[in-house]
């Protein structure tokens, strides 16, 4: 076995990331293909080759985190990836509905934690076509019907 190079770190967290982060990018049987390999997305090809160089440029997942792309269209390279939470990556995914309110964008899970209302709530009037502060009024509004009714008395 001479020869023969190891980092020591297969079956650790990072090693892991870095197997998974390849296959939906390259294996077409991979439950996450479609989404990721299957839509162009790829992994640059130093990190690709070798998992010591994706070490060197991200380092060890911190504990907690995982591999988020900045620009979910962009590919896994240096200058597109970062350690992140489960709650920013839930809020960078393309099927978020974000919703812009006073110069500020966010998506519709954040403004319900932000105003304390719920987020069934939100998403309910958001597919009923409410948008601005009627989508994110914090007092009980009527249905639309009931609007109507109001508005024809």
């Amino acid at each position: 076995m001479t020869g023969l190079r190891t980092h020591g770190m297969t079956g650790t967290r990072t090693h892991s990331i870095w197997i998974q982060m390849r296959r939906r990018c390259r294996e077409p049987n991979s439950a996450n293909y479609a989404r990721y390999g299957g839509r162009g997305i790829s992994v640059c090809k130093r990190w690709d080759e070798s998992f010591e160089a994706f070490l060197q440029d991200m380092g060890e997942a911190p504990a907690g985190m995982s591999i988020e792309r900045e620009d979910n269209d962009g590919n896994y390279e240096p200058a597109n990836c970062s350690w992140a939470t489960l709650e920013t990556q839930n809020n960078n995914r393309r099927s978020n509905v974000i919703v812009e309110f006073n110069g500020r964008s966010q998506t519709l899970k954040q403004w319900a934690r932000e105003l304390g209302i719920n987020y069934r709530t939100l998403h309910t009037r958001y597919r009923n076509g409410r948008r601005g502060a009627e989508l994110l009024s914090t007092t009980q509004l009527p249905y639309p019907d009931q609007r109507k009714a109001r508005s024809s008395s």
